[in-house]
């Protein structure tokens, strides 16, 4: 059996080959370029999928079964690898089935997070940023058109799952972020659109970090020293993947800001930069909140947590060193006890 011996992580890669995640690849789709499965068992790549075949739904679930995560093309394929994604995000966000809308909007958030590293030209790049805001406008237009904060906020929890990504978290987190800035009285289109995107990209750089410690941050999990020392680096190296690699007019300061502070706090024992109240920046404290609403909902469990309930949690926690922004907080909870409006 080809499973047999395989493993999650990967120490020689033949310098041919591309990962991807298993989750880049939607099911019952016919597919530009070929797919390989790497057997450390014998130190061998396997095709697994020729071009212009499908997955099909009995082999996703087949790989999933297996614990098999990460998937490999050919580099050489990257091209028709970033022009799959981008084809299959746009088919995802026009779905006008409600039923379908947040399952589409999830999986177009993974295959963006995902597709950042395998960016291979501007036109790439590009297409890329544009996914971003296509998928940031749909939040957006979403969270807008509903009545009631509580209400989007009950929507939002329809995107967790048992085992968090990074993209799943980072969609939660950009949801949030604008309900939080609209609770705050922030209605700007450039305003909510910065959040959003801020939010959606604002820990792009634990891409760059060993999995294990995105996965144990997501999960709250004790981290070594050296781990927690690596998680710190995370808002520069995202600040440089946006900087030096995408370089788009939509990655405005305010973005960079929202990656670079959202683990900054009001007491000044934040990180990378340990900035305190009057030097931190206004959309970053925003993120921020939405970022500890977003771990907390995976730690607590939604059922009928409600978001009041997990701010009045944050608050009380604070303690005299105050991490949040203490007045967002409590204007927040004053509109969830009043209505949007």
């Amino acid at each position: 059996m080809i499973f047999e011996g395989y493993r999650q992580e990967v120490n020689s890669f033949d310098s041919k080959y591309k990962q991807i995640q298993l989750l880049d690849i939607l099911p019952n789709q016919i597919l530009a370029f070929d797919i390989y499965l790497y057997l450390p068992a014998n130190d061998k790549y396997v095709h697994y999928i020729r071009a212009h075949d499908v997955l099909t739904n009995d082999q996703l679930q087949r790989l999933k079964f297996n614990k098999i995560k990460e998937l490999f093309i050919l580099k050489s394929d990257l091209e028709k690898y970033n022009d799959y994604v981008s084809s299959n995000i746009r088919s995802l966000l026009s779905t006008e089935d409600g039923k379908l809308k947040k399952q589409a909007v999830k999986s177009a958030a993974e295959l963006i997070i995902n597709s950042v590293e395998m960016l291979s030209s501007d036109g790439n790049i590009i297409e890329w940023n544009n996914n971003c805001i296509e998928l940031t406008k749909t939040v957006i237009d979403d969270i807008v058109q509903t009545d009631d904060i509580s209400v989007a906020y009950d929507k939002i929890s329809d995107y967790l799952s048992a085992t968090p990504t990074l993209a799943n978290h980072s969609l939660i987190v950009s949801s949030l972020g604008v309900i939080v800035a609209m609770s705050l009285g922030n209605s700007a289109p450039r305003t909510l659109t910065e959040i959003a995107y801020g939010g959606l990209v604002h820990d792009i750089g634990l891409g760059s970090l060993p999995a294990k410690i995105a996965e144990k941050y997501l999960n709250r999990e004790e981290m070594s020293v050296v781990e927690i020392a690596l998680l710190k680096e995370h808002p520069r190296k995202g600040v440089n993947v946006l900087q030096k690699i995408i370089k788009s007019r939509n990655i405005t300061d305010n973005v960079l800001k929202i990656v670079l502070e959202h683990h900054e706090n009001v007491s000044g024992h934040g990180y990378p930069q340990g900035l305190a109240f009057d030097e931190l920046s206004y959309l970053p404290k925003i993120i921020s909140i939405a970022d500890k609403v977003a771990l907390e909902m995976l730690s607590i469990g939604t059922g009928e947590i409600s978001l009041r309930y997990i701010i009045l949690k944050i608050m009380r926690e604070q303690g005299p060193k105050e991490i949040f922004d203490q007045k967002m907080l409590r204007v927040l909870l004053e509109s969830l006890s009043h209505g949007r409006a």
